[in-house]
């Protein structure tokens, strides 16, 4: 633990040291701006204990609970270099995570962006990838919490170099990575509350789903190339995307060895393969204070397909809003709604989530709040998740709904 403390403390130390030192010259508004962000939730009634039969599937011994959590902190800093370059630097904190675990101090963003000629501009580093369908940004997300489609394919953030290029109406992002892992999330996580409850409440009270992962310590050393083609169309942004690449037998290992999915590969008469292969579809519509997003997501992860959709609707919480929406809400309040299908093409096993097709509800309602006792806090939003998945027959529903209130606070 105190390696990585340090070793994350001292990257990001000479980042912001050269930064300052590159800029010292700069004149005009601040080269250097730091800023930072945290969320702070109280979860509601949530399931966060249980046990499931592995052969019946029922689930017994459940325990709800309420509580608050500090769930995220960001430390970032953008530097504005000379001849247009910008260098950007990003930390997340997740406190509830164990001190030696590598996500409790993750660096989320460290990159350098270089123009090239108007509209185009070069990013080398880490951050996230803008070369395949809508980078899920919170911005874009509208929700707290990702989808589970965002979590399989466009999550985890890339190291790499990406090119990005818009011209009028068109724009062309392209990415060179280095290759994720196959990896896992959990639907339906309270921060840390099923962890502390072991194994049998993991898989009594989470869902899994297999997703591509940003594995900083162990890192594959392969290649993946990625783009997507988009074209803005009045209020109507709509893409195209691709993404191909390689995994090492480290990871096709993972798969084949897997008891989840040995099933699959013996009744398909195949073995893991080294590549992952995606492709994706993707529309945004904006025209204030409406907002919709749609997405389809599909591929192979080394023999096993995937594929899903999101669509969402709302409204956005600006200012700017007019009309009845203005009328009936007084401060523009947003409220978001998402439906999400996320399917896997493997034999459901009874005691393994993991091989089991997923839906999900979302709504999230955002209140903007000035409150002069509390200057950092910004809004505050409420969210529901409704989770289902097609399990086998005869397994209980997994209990991993979700309602918690977050208060986003800034600086």
């Amino acid at each position: 633990m105190r390696t990585h403390w340090l070793t994350c403390s001292l990257v990001v130390a000479l980042v912001l040291g050269a930064v300052a030192a590159a800029v010292a010259e700069t004149q005009g508004p601040p080269a250097v701006e730091v800023h930072g962000w945290s969320l702070t939730r109280y979860y509601i009634d949530t399931t966060v204990n249980g046990t499931r039969d592995s052969v019946t599937g029922a689930i017994t011994n459940e325990e709800d609970e309420s509580h608050l959590e500090w769930e995220r902190f960001s430390l970032y800093a953008k530097a504005r270099l000379p001849e247009g370059r910008e260098v950007y630097a990003e930390v997340y904190i997740h406190p509830w995570v164990a001190n030696d675990d590598p996500s409790f101090l993750y660096l989320e963003s460290l990159y350098l962006d270089v123009p090239l000629a108007p509209g185009a501009k070069l990013r080398m580093g880490k951050g996230r990838s803008t070369a395949f369908g809508i980078v899920p940004a919170y911005g874009n997300r509208k929700t707290s919490n990702y989808s589970p489609l965002s979590e399989t394919f466009t999550m985890d953030r890339a190291l790499g170099v990406q090119f990005m290029q818009t011209r009028g109406n068109d724009s062309l992002n392209v990415g060179l990575f280095e290759s994720q892992r196959p990896g896992t999330r959990l639907i339906g996580m309270v921060a840390d509350s099923q962890i502390d409850g072991g194994k049998n409440a993991i898989a009594a009270t989470l869902v899994s789903h297999l997703a591509n992962r940003d594995t900083p310590a162990g890192r594959s050393g392969k290649l993946e190339l990625s783009a997507r083609y988009g074209r803005q169309m009045a209020d109507l942004n709509v893409g195209v995307s691709g993404r191909g690449g390689a995994m090492d037998d480290e990871d096709a290992d993972l798969l084949g060895s897997s008891k989840m999915f040995q099933a699959h590969f013996t009744e398909t008469g195949t073995t893991p393969n080294k590549t992952r292969l995606y492709w994706g579809l993707d529309a945004t519509y904006k025209k204030m204070p409406f907002v919709g997003t749609a997405e389809y997501y599909a591929g192979s992860l080394g023999g096993i397909d995937q594929s899903g959709y999101a669509i969402l609707f709302g409204v956005e919480p600006t200012k700017q809003c007019t009309g009845i929406w203005r009328e009936l809400s007084g401060a523009c309040k947003g409220l978001f709604v998402r439906y999400v299908s996320l399917d896997i093409d493997v034999t459901p096993v009874m005691d393994s989530s993991l091989t089991w097709d997923t839906q999900q509800w979302a709504v999230s309602y955002v209140l903007p709040i000035k409150i002069k006792y509390l200057p950092l806090a910004k809004w505050l939003q409420i969210e529901y998740e409704r989770n289902t998945e097609d399990s086998p027959e005869g397994a209980e529903d997994v209990p991993n709904d979700m309602l918690f209130a977050e208060l986003f606070s800034a600086f």
